[in-house]
């Protein structure tokens, strides 16, 4: 199987493919609006992080997976490169995506004090990067199955 780099396939070379007029929630009709979107709320939540906006930031990650959902409705699997139209490629990892915004939201729940919601978002991060995984090898998956172990370590005896 083999593994694409992160020089490859990252989540700036993602974001930088969907760079352009933001796509509203309201505004999405086709399966390409709701990606482009979930990858620029997701972006939008990864800069709010950086500035320590936890509440902002939040927001932005979970409206992030309620795109990229729909999209899984449709193209459940994540490929490397999704031919959308003519001679256009993107990156498509829906599934790892998520992912990664539920590894960010276990440190922004933390960061505000909910507790209660660690566990639920560190289990479905683990379920669709694991969903990712069976489609296509990245080291960006390795990486976050890496951050999720660390968040969380196995329990001796258990």
């Amino acid at each position: 199987d083999y593994v694409h780099s992160l020089t490859e396939i990252n989540l700036e070379k993602v974001i930088d493919e969907n760079r352009g007029l933001k796509v509203l929630e309201e505004n999405a009709r086709t399966v390409h609006d709701y990606y482009r979107g979930g990858v620029q709320e997701k972006a939008e939540g990864e800069r709010l992080m950086k500035e320590g906006k936890w509440e902002e930031a939040r927001t932005h990650l979970e409206k992030s997976n309620r795109l990229l959902q729909v999209v899984l409705d449709y193209f459940p699997k994540d490929e490397a490169y999704r031919n959308l139209y003519g001679d256009h490629v993107v990156i498509f990892l829906p599934n790892l995506l998520i992912a990664d915004n539920y590894l960010k939201l276990v440190r922004i729940y933390r960061q505000i004090k909910m507790e209660d919601e660690v566990y639920w978002a560190s289990r479905e991060g683990k379920k669709f990067l694991s969903f990712s995984l069976r489609s296509v090898k990245t080291e960006w998956a390795f990486q976050i199955g890496r951050e999720f172990e660390q968040t969380f370590p196995k329990r001796e005896g258990g």
